[in-house]
């Protein structure tokens, strides 16, 4: 049977499985998984449709582990692209995650390296291939960051380009997808929420955080400062990550009542004293909360260079609370610190050198603020940890 015709009963099986029942039959046919239950599948079909933008014909490459849960999640995705008339593939680079997280290729424990010659090093040919021949990647990210677009593509920082799904180049937060609530609208309302506050921040001259817990911080939008839209941790996460330019007007105080990266401030310490930042000048000049995690804090800012902690990002969330199982992801899935919540924006500390381009520095800690209330210049964006939808859509009108 040529290509046509094998295209034509792909087609008319999907037809005859909505109509029958017959899904299983449908996906053993097409030599994928027909255990997946629908639900799955339709999480899968929607992280396709509202958040990678795809389009029938066009190719889906997924990179994956042995993993049971993340294979399940590749399946799905494969079962879903097949459904709308794309063409995917699944790749297993267990071994060569492994190989890049052998000790000779880490070079000071940075996962994210910089050096040209250690990623060149890297390179797997065939798998860079793939990668750049198809249309949309999707990675399933297993705990750990050896499997990262750097080392495929060998190419340094590039792993913050694709955070912004410019290129169609994705992480999957694969946490408990088969049980996900999510719909189609509640996806593909972070595309344009989150466009929508990137291209105001182009006129915009201060940005005021405010919180419950006592967050009062000023971000003036200097020239040299940076933004980027992150929309490429699908399908539930977004935001507008402010990189900002260290000078005069960046200043007031930080207090973090949620969960830190790094192990400063776990989930499982939320309860303690929160971690209190006064800044002056985009840099820290007093630190105080809980003993042990401000201990902790100052021990990681010995272990780095420049001296003194900066403010390294501002990240807006623009998911909205319909997208909550978001939150498992940053809890109990790839990186388990608990930040990156929903009803939350993260400030980062750093030290926030060559920073071109760039919005992950050396030493990048992101932390979360429960509940904040954001304004730009004066009107606000984010209330009380949720995005103010009516303020964009009235703008789109």
């Amino acid at each position: 049977m040529n290509q046509i015709g094998l295209a034509m009963l792909a087609t008319s099986m999907v037809v005859a499985s909505a109509a029958s029942g017959a899904v299983g039959d449908f996906r053993r046919f097409m030599g994928v998984n027909p255990n997946l239950s629908d639900k799955f599948v339709e999480n899968a079909r929607i992280t396709l449709e509202a958040a990678c933008q795809g389009k029938p014909g066009e190719s889906v490459l997924v990179l994956v582990d042995k993993d049971p849960q993340r294979v399940a999640c590749a399946q799905a995705l494969e079962a879903a692209a097949l459904q709308l008339g794309m063409k995917p593939i699944i790749m297993d680079l267990s071994a060569y995650s492994g190989i890049c997280h052998d000790p000779s290729f880490v070079d000071n424990d940075q996962k994210y390296p910089t050096d040209q010659a250690e990623l060149n090093a890297r390179i797997l040919k065939p798998a860079k291939a793939a990668a750049e021949a198809a249309d949309i990647v999707i990675c399933i990210r297993c705990p750990g960051l050896t499997l990262t677009y750097a080392n495929l593509f060998a190419v340094p920082h590039i792993d913050d380009v694709c955070l912004t799904a410019k290129d169609r180049r994705m992480e999957f937060q694969y946490t408990n997808m088969e049980n996900w609530n999510i719909t189609s609208e509640a996806v593909a309302a972070r595309r344009p929420r989150t466009l929508w506050l990137n291209e105001k921040l182009r006129t915009a001259k201060m940005v005021h955080v405010t919180s419950p817990a006592g967050t009062d911080l000023k971000v003036p939008m200097h020239e040299g400062t940076r933004w980027y839209p992150i929309l490429g941790i699908i399908p539930l996460f977004s935001e507008v990550a402010i990189v900002p330019k260290l000078g005069p007007g960046t200043e007031g105080v930080i207090v973090i009542d949620g969960s830190t990266y790094r192990g400063v401030r776990p989930p499982n310490e939320t309860d303690r004293e929160p971690l209190r930042f006064v800044l002056k000048d985009g840099r820290v000049t007093d630190i105080s909360g809980d003993p042990e995690q401000v201990a902790r804090l100052k021990k990681l800012d010995e272990m780095y260079e420049p001296a003194g902690f900066g403010l390294d990002e501002v990240g807006l969330v623009t998911m909205t609370p319909d997208l909550k199982d978001n939150d498992a992801y940053w809890t109990s899935g790839r990186f388990q610190n608990g930040t990156h919540s929903h009803d939350t924006i993260h400030i980062a500390l750093g030290k926030n050198a060559k920073r071109a381009g760039v919005v992950h520095s050396n030493l990048h800690m992101d932390m979360d603020i429960r509940r904040p209330t954001v304004s730009v210049d004066g009107q606000v964006v984010i209330k009380d940890g949720v995005f103010v939808d009516d303020v964009w859509k009235e703008a789109a009108k």
